[in-house]
């Protein structure tokens, strides 16, 4: 189901496998009758309602129980899958170099309805290549992921110090003032990319020309280089043991053949700008065709042979002069050393070449676009279409976490020889083809079998490295961003940078985030703390925004003191009374995050409301207790 979202594909095939079935039974059973030489043979036994009893089920049938076990608690975790990826996409972590983009092919996937209808996604890439975020957008204002972005840039464990897109410097103001102190770069991929759209991709030129413009760019690193062509001449790269001569080796490198086989083995150097200007006008003159000064800069490109066309549109010289522009904003802000990660080769390998992992999420994040676009089908309703793409993204980004688990250490400290021999012991018991591919999707199910050998009195625990979930932060993705996150910032101002000023995101952190109940006999808004937790909640933590601080001081110093825990319920009563005659309900801080409550000891935890919605029921009692749209008890069993 997340590799083609069509229930069909599984559906048709397996009824058309009983069916096939029914012929070699048929076929085995008159070869038999055959062989004994039977003139009186029974006829052979229907094929429905005899042979087959129980059809397999529709592709609509296997759409509806895949979204309905997704979102299934039923599970000896219980957690379900719906809220396990979302917390697996929460625990994307960084301190190097994050990119940010849009892309447009997956909203196809969802079904078209009324409202306001989502126009891209907005998704945003580590230097791995994890995703960190991906949401549904109206438009590709940066007003309508202001809000995703900031809460993205206040986990604990999400701090860039680059940032990489498809446009900058545009929008430097609204970046400066989220994460100050971070520098921005014009992502390599989208520069050459928009290069190459503007060529006539059937020149009988143009694969050759591609190959000189990423040599006007970037340069491969020279020892890494002379690596690869030692492998593939002395045969150690083939699997026959075929040698490269030095013809073939060129003919290679005229096409994209080398660079998609050989460029994870090479790290590349960019540039500097003036170098990437002077080499993107000599590479302009080598392949136009006419020329304004052809003294100076005579023309050496050659029109196709059979369509009689030039390999430059007129677009190509504008882009080109954007990209001369924006050269500065190209070259690397970290040393060579700190843009790649060394992943030494398996011991199994016969060439022995270090593969050099980029930490440039740019090119990571398109190619995980080609993918991204196919985790469901066309057409689906919102609910499955967000548990497909959720379960596709987590497990992507788990595949890359085990990649990346197989590169050493860089602390010379933690790195010894001890911790490399056991890593290649393990590493021969895998081929190289199959280790980097990710054994389990499932940490929280891996953590459960281990705490089960743990109570049998196992010494050792079947999975050592399993990963353990974050808390849920609050965050939504994909069209829960639109539908549930974004209606509760209905009428929320954004400042002069676009940037989102609702009150969770001038807070510092997104956790603990407290509710406040409203008072029926005073107009101030009283607030309920966990006296029980010492950590001070996030609205009184200190804060690098001095209006903030400010404007918290002065609520804080204006609310009395909070009602005693025997007096919520007769407050909460008066306060839905009071509502029904026409007085509003005004809290504090949007009910984003479960209430917090100090619970003596005669108060029962279960019956404690765990949001504001679940409060005000606790006054009445009537039907199911309601939750707040982002409650972690929202799709709980009880």
């Amino acid at each position: 189901m997340v590799t083609y979202g069509n229930g069909e594909l599984c559906s048709k095939p397996l009824c058309n496998s009983i069916n096939r079935d029914c012929i070699q039974r048929l076929k085995v059973y008159c070869s038999s009758a055959k062989q004994k030489n039977q003139t009186n043979t029974p006829n052979c036994p229907p094929k429905d309602g005899t042979f087959i009893k129980c059809f397999p089920p529709l592709g609509a049938s296997m759409r509806d129980m895949c979204d309905a076990a997704s979102s299934c608690q039923k599970n000896a975790w219980c957690l379900s899958d719906h809220d396990r990826h979302i917390r697996e996409i929460q625990a994307v972590k960084t301190d190097s170099i994050f990119c940010q983009d849009h892309t447009f092919q997956v909203i196809k996937n969802y079904k078209k309805g009324k409202g306001l209808p989502p126009k891209a996604v907005w998704d945003v890439a580590t230097g791995t290549g994890e995703i960190a975020s991906a949401v549904l957008v109206p438009s590709t204002q940066t007003k309508d992921f202001a809000h995703a972005a900031q809460q993205l840039l206040k986990r604990p464990h999400f701090n860039p110090k680059v940032k990489h897109s498809d446009t900058w410097p545009h929008k430097i103001e609204h970046w400066s003032a989220l994460c100050p102190g971070t520098q921005g770069r014009l992502g390599l991929f989208h520069c050459q990319q928009r290069i190459i759209s503007t060529m006539r991709k059937k020149h009988v030129d143009c694969s050759v020309a591609v190959t000189d413009l990423l040599a006007s760019l970037h340069a491969y690193f020279p020892e890494d280089y002379e690596q690869l062509l030692t492998a593939l001449k002395n045969g150690t790269l083939s699997r026959n043991g075929k040698r490269c001569s030095s013809e073939e080796i060129s003919d290679m490198k005229r096409s994209s053949q080398f660079r998609d086989r050989y460029a994870k083995y090479l790290r590349k150097t960019l540039h500097q700008p003036e170098t990437i200007c002077q080499m993107l006008d000599d590479w302009f003159c080598r392949y136009k065709v006419t020329s304004s000064d052809p003294v100076n800069r005579p023309a050496g490109g050659r029109l196709d042979p059979d369509r009689l066309q030039p390999l430059f549109t007129i677009d190509t010289k504008l882009a080109i002069d954007n990209c001369k522009e924006k050269a500065c904003y190209l070259s690397d802000p970290l040393p060579i050393e700190e843009m790649y990660q060394p992943m030494y080769p398996n011991p199994n390998s016969t060439h022995q070449l270090t593969e050099c992992l980029s930490l440039r999420g740019e090119s990571k994040l398109e190619a995980f676009h080609d993918r991204f676009a196919h985790f469901a089908n066309c057409g689906m309703r919102n609910s499955l279409a967000d548990n497909l793409n959720l379960a596709g993204t987590a497990r992507y980004n788990l595949a890359i976490r085990h990649k990346r688990s197989l590169v050493l250490p860089e602390n010379p400290k933690v790195l010894n020889e001890k911790l490399v021999s056991e890593q290649q012991e393990q590493r021969k018991k895998i081929p190289a083809g199959w280790e980097d591919v990710a054994p389990f999707f499932n940490h929280t199910e891996l953590s459960y079998v281990n705490a089960m050998a743990k109570d049998v009195g196992c010494s050792q625990l079947p999975f050592q490295n399993t990963e353990q979930l974050p808390e849920d932060n609050g965050e939504r993705f994909f069209s829960e961003y639109m539908t549930i996150t974004m209606p509760s910032l209905k009428g929320t101002k954004h400042g002069e940078f676009d940037q989102c000023l609702c009150a969770l995101c001038s807070k510092i952190s997104t956790k603990n985030v407290v509710f406040a109940v409203a008072s029926p006999t005073k107009k101030k808004a009283q607030t309920i703390n966990n006296t029980n937790n010492n950590e001070t909640p996030p609205a009184m933590r200190p804060s690098t925004n001095n209006n903030v601080n400010s404007n918290i001081a002065r609520q804080q110093a204006s609310q009395p003191k909070p009602p005693p825990i025997w007096n919520i319920a007769n407050t909460l009563k008066t306060t839905i009374h009071t509502a029904a005659l026409g007085a509003p309900f005004t809290p504090i801080a949007p009910a984003l995050m479960p209430m917090q409550f100090q619970i003596p000891h005669h108060v029962q935890p279960q019956m404690m409301p765990c949001c504001d919605k679940c409060a005000r029921w606790l006054t009445i009692r009537k039907g199911r207790p309601p939750h707040h749209p982002l409650c972690s008890q929202r799709y709980s069993s009880t």
